[in-house]
């Protein structure tokens, strides 16, 4: 379910690029709420995302920028005399974590990134708060007896965080020294950087080691299953050090012009729409899953599209979806 319940009809414009946004909400309020698509400036594309020259490169780009592996990690690892293969054998959390950490302070005091979190996923992050996740950002530096920022980041903070974990089910009452959740560095996933914080993907268990995230279950699960999927393996006749999963994502999302929200209390409220007919569905020729995108659709696309590959996140394709909106 989406705000815009109606085909967005796909129109040659010849209005000059100076054209004004359109009638305000209140005079429009009766029509249909996807038309004030078409209402936007019509400069957005060619003034926010200008077409890339032949001369741009992913470096001048920032693509995977953001993400502390390969060449990135290089960069700040080989004045401690190490390289980005170490991240290839987790055990660089056991013997190397002083080495990482000075080379991911040094990362972020070139960037502009003062503060460090341990980024999870808490449970309620998948089917009940979605997208949720939890991180308590500490800063990189205190203030010296001359007044001068001291920088200081140690592999014992980069690898393990304390937090308060009372507010997660923990199975019934228990002492105050037993409240604390702690957060314990994910050597399997990337550190990346956002605007001035540098974020370390990180479990979330509790006093006693139960899980309070949607991680640490998940790695569980997956270790027994490489455990019996070997073991099985070997029955067949097949040696193997263990047994991987992988997963293609597909993220189908709806877009709603901005306008059009602020008007619907449901969606704000509840994140569906919860009053109006239902949307016009069939084989329409003017509004299929290989529909052009829709200027402004394609414009927000390309914003979220620049922010990711800085994070080194590959996207491969993007299309429209099957109902209106969606994408």
């Amino acid at each position: 379910p989406c705000l815009v319940t109606h085909r967005i009809p796909i129109r040659q414009s010849t209005r000059s690029p100076t054209v004004s946004s359109g009638p305000p909400l209140s005079s429009v309020q009766s029509e249909d709420p996807s038309l004030l698509l078409s209402r936007a400036p019509l400069p957005l594309l060619s003034t926010r995302f200008p077409r890339m020259q032949v001369s741009e490169n992913e470096e001048q780009l920032g693509y995977g920028s953001k993400r502390f592996i390969g060449a990135v990690a290089d960069k700040y690892l080989a004045k401690y005399g190490e390289s980005s293969k170490l991240f290839e054998d987790p055990s660089w959390t056991k013997t190397k974590a002083d080495i990482v950490a000075s080379a991911l302070l040094d990362w972020g005091r070139s960037s502009g990134a003062t503060v460090y979190t341990h980024w999870f996923q808490p449970l309620g992050a998948n089917g009940l708060r979605h997208g949720g996740t939890g991180q308590v950002h500490n800063h990189m530096f205190t203030f010296g007896k001359d007044g001068k920022p001291k920088w200081e980041f140690s592999g014992a903070e980069l690898l393990k965080g304390e937090t308060d974990g009372s507010s997660y089910p923990n199975g019934g009452l228990r002492a105050c020294h037993t409240a604390g959740g702690y957060t314990i560095l994910d050597p399997n996933s990337a550190i990346f950087m956002m605007d001035d914080t540098i974020f370390i993907p990180a479990c979330l268990i509790s006093w006693n080691g139960h899980a309070l995230d949607e991680k640490t279950p998940l790695l569980r699960a997956e270790e027994a299953l490489s455990t019996e999927c070997s073991r099985l393996l070997k029955i067949m006749g097949h040696t193997t050090a263990g047994v991987q999963q992988n997963i293609g994502l597909e993220q189908e999302f709806f877009l709603v012009p901005r306008e059009a929200y602020a008007t619907r209390a449901d969606l704000q409220l509840a994140g569906r729409t919860l009053l109006g007919c239902g949307a016009a569905r069939g084989q329409e020729m003017c509004d299929h899953y290989m529909g052009p995108l829709n200027q402004h659709a394609l414009a927000a696309i390309r914003e979220m599209q620049s922010e990711a590959f800085k994070l080194g996140i590959p996207l491969r394709t993007r299309h429209r979806e099957v109902a209106p909106g969606q994408y």
